[in-house]
């Protein structure tokens, strides 16, 4: 994606195929809440580390490693 297309995206806000979340404490439930929901209907972006009204806040450094391995902030993961 493309800086000005990005810039749209932000104006533009959220839609049915645009999320936009926070993460400020790490991946929270209602993450996976908008993954599923994505892959039930015809697909979207996802966009973390930023507010519902657009404004780019980034995701704490400390957060990425848990993305990345599938930890929540909210509950531990559990291997199945």
């Amino acid at each position: 994606m493309d800086l000005t297309t990005m810039k749209s995206v932000l104006t533009i806000g959220e839609h049915v195929a645009v999320e936009f979340k926070r993460c400020g404490n790490g991946i929270e439930h209602d993450v996976y809440e908008s993954v599923c929901a994505f892959l039930n209907r015809f697909g979207g972006d996802l966009f973390m580390g930023v507010l519902d009204d657009g404004t780019i806040v980034g995701i704490p450094e400390n957060s990425v490693s848990d993305m990345m391995t599938g930890n929540r902030s909210d509950k531990p993961c559990r291997k199945l």
